[in-house]
């Protein structure tokens, strides 16, 4: 009888262990998690906003990364894949309650779909700064078409 007592004790111990293990739910910090693309993923509590979309359709998959620009402003950005994982949307969301610079939001909406006019620049231009980017991370030689798409995305973020 004690033994069975004893059994039936550690079994209800084990049971509440096991219940307490998997609700055991942490906040994740989004800036971290995000700072590599994370496919069909999102940070909680942000309302993205459209950059460039065409298409009307349903996208397949979705990528999510986190960046900040070079005065310090974090935004997320978001590209939406249609089922050939060709690039159909892009999007962003800013962090907090922070504004990123108009000159981000342009330069955000050309990083997948390019340029609506050629612009002239003095110094280093967006495009050298891809350039070297691509170079410097090797984003033609990923093995898939979808790798290399990111790692340019990546890119083009960064010079954004």
């Amino acid at each position: 009888m004690k033994n069975n007592l004893l059994i039936a004790l550690l079994l209800l111990l084990f049971g509440f262990a096991t219940m307490k293990a998997n609700n055991n739910d942490t906040d994740r910090n989004d800036k971290e998690y995000f700072s590599s693309f994370k496919k069909n993923e999102e940070p909680k509590n942000k309302k993205f906003n459209i950059l460039n979309k065409k298409s009307e359709d349903a996208g397949e998959n979705f990528y999510v990364i986190y960046k900040e620009n070079a005065l310090g402003e974090g935004f997320y950005f978001k590209i939406v894949l249609d089922e050939n994982e060709k690039p159909i949307a892009t999007y962003y969301a800013n962090e907090d309650d922070q504004q990123i610079s108009d000159t981000t939001v342009q330069n955000l909406k050309q990083v997948i779909f390019g340029p609506d006019k050629v612009v002239a620049a003095i110094g280093e231009t967006t495009t050298q700064c891809v350039t070297k980017c691509h170079r410097k991370n090797g984003c033609y030689d990923k093995p898939t078409s979808t790798g290399v798409l990111l790692c340019s995305a990546e890119c083009g973020i960064a010079c954004a």
